[in-house]
């Protein structure tokens, strides 16, 4: 086996803070997605977690990059949306706001793994499963806006139908896309902590100074 496709570096403290963040915030979000019950509390300091998580992972990965700076752009959005789902709205626009949270939580994922694409082999090939579980529901939806019927199978039919202000029915498709955010996150938590991603000053070999990276 190439000894190269698994190469790591021993990881920062902050990138063990930011895999271990990461890790809860996904394990919480996917035990979320088997209860019914509203636990608005509990949903928004999910939330909270997986903002703190996502912000310090970008810092790994190098706020400075385009990508990065735009999945947490799209990650704060759909942040937003779901406390305001959380703490309660009218079904007029309810469906609405889980079409955009579901949406633009998908394109932080999305952005994120292309990123990946960007790293060496090992987290390559996260970076293109990623890019395969976010584009196919982000296609549905924009496929589902076009042909009635489409995207019925994993919910999105039933999620754009009601956007003409009716109560949600089935918000199946909500909940792919966080048991997608939720298993990307357990990914990305992995890599942080195996040292696969690092920061751009802790990546700097040793006897070479920042300018010469």
């Amino acid at each position: 086996m190439n000894a190269t496709l698994f190469a790591s570096r021993a990881p920062s403290a902050s990138a063990r803070i930011a895999a271990v963040g990461l890790g809860a915030a996904a394990f919480m979000t996917l035990l979320l997605t088997h209860v019914a019950a509203p636990l608005a509390p509990l949903r928004l300091l999910t939330l909270a977690l997986a903002a703190f998580a996502t912000w310090a992972f970008c810092d790994e990965m190098g706020m400075r990059k385009p990508l990065n700076r735009a999945a947490l752009v799209f990650f704060a959005i759909a942040a937003v949306a779901k406390v305001q789902i959380a703490l309660g709205l009218t079904a007029e626009f309810a469906v609405r706001y889980y079409l955009l949270y579901a949406a633009f939580l998908l394109m932080a994922v999305l952005l994120w793994s292309v990123a990946f694409l960007h790293r060496q082999r090992a987290v390559k090939l996260a970076g293109a499963v990623g890019v395969v579980a976010a584009a196919f529901p982000i296609g549905a939806i924009i496929v589902g806006h076009l042909v009635v019927g489409v995207g019925a199978a994993i919910g999105v039919s039933a999620l754009l139908a009601a956007t003409d202000g009716s109560a949600p029915s089935d918000l199946g498709f909500v909940t792919l896309v966080e048991r997608i955010f939720g298993l990307w996150a357990y990914v990305a938590a992995w890599l942080l902590w195996r040292g696969y991603v690092a920061s751009p000053a802790s990546a700097i070999p040793a006897g070479q100074t920042s300018t010469e990276a």
